[in-house]
């Protein structure tokens, strides 16, 4: 294993419905995070189409993976997790990120709690993921897991993937500023700190928060992407409310450290089981 991994967010402008320009933006962003000898490169929610979708959801996820073998070409020596609408078979449609490696699409994780109040209404468009297709991706020795926005808001897919060895959780995120408090960026942007933080310390594992940026129909992402090491440190923050590449190196004597002296793997089943009785 690798002692130190350099990772990137690639804090992008999606525009709505177009994959097209979309996947330039990608090709863009990767080449320039090649130039940084970035080695893991990650994109956010729905990154290739754009997030307000609604019927045409159902339109674009052929457009989106034709587009995957695009970026395929230039994810030499690279890991790459973007973004998109997938069919995950006839007529199940879910909202999903791709792990790219080294030319080879390796895997996908699709998200599983679906938002379903205020602007957010995908339950109507995705089915939910399967709890039993989640798992990690290796790379350079680095084990890392991908939940996805309001996964992020419940501590159990975090969990999830920790326990399924991720030393690395990706929170792929399209996060508007109305999404759910009307108070402004500064508000959303000190709970999605918190959230981060509790996720990285909870689980004594890195996070890395990979946000949308830009306008997309009434609404705009705010970006703000963020990398978090195991005890909360925030080791790199993005840009608001413009494009950015965030890039920070990751210690794996630092991750060891924090397990070391972390209760991250004690798992009361007793505990879940009621919750899932509460309803």
């Amino acid at each position: 294993m690798k002692e130190k991994i350099r990772v990137g967010i690639a804090q992008i402008h999606s525009i709505l419905g177009n994959v097209e320009k979309n996947l330039e933006k990608h090709l863009e962003f990767i080449r320039m995070a090649r130039e940084k000898n970035v080695e893991l490169l990650v994109f956010p929610e729905l990154s290739l189409t754009g997030y307000l979708l609604k019927d045409i959801a159902y339109e674009i996820s052929d457009e989106a993976t034709i587009a995957l073998e695009k970026i395929r070409d230039l994810t030499e020596s690279m890991c790459v997790v973007v973004g998109l609408v997938r069919e995950k078979r006839y007529g199940i449609y879910e909202n999903s990120v791709a792990y790219i490696c080294n030319r080879e699409i390796v895997g996908y994780y699709s998200k599983l709690y679906l938002p379903n109040y205020g602007l957010f209404e995908e339950s109507r468009y995705f089915k939910e993921g399967d709890v039993e297709d989640v798992k990690v991706f290796k790379w350079d020795g680095w084990k890392i897991g991908s939940i996805i926005c309001e996964d992020a808001w419940h501590p159990e897919p975090a969990e999830l993937v920790s326990r399924l060895g991720a030393d690395v959780v990706v929170v792929h995120s399209a996060s508007p500023i109305r999404g759910l408090y009307n108070r402004g960026d500064t508000v959303l942007e000190r709970i999605w700190e918190s959230i981060i933080v509790t996720r990285a310390v909870e689980n004594s594992s890195y996070v890395i928060f990979a946000n949308s940026v830009g306008p997309e129909d009434e609404e705009f992402f705010w970006g703000g992407s963020m990398i978090v090491a195991p005890d909360g440190e925030i080791l790199a923050r993005g840009k608001k409310m413009e494009e950015d590449l965030v890039v920070a190196d990751l210690d794996i004597f630092l991750l060891r450290s924090a397990r070391r002296f972390s209760s991250y793997k004690i798992h009361r089943k007793d505990i879940h089981d009621l919750l899932s009785l509460l309803g």
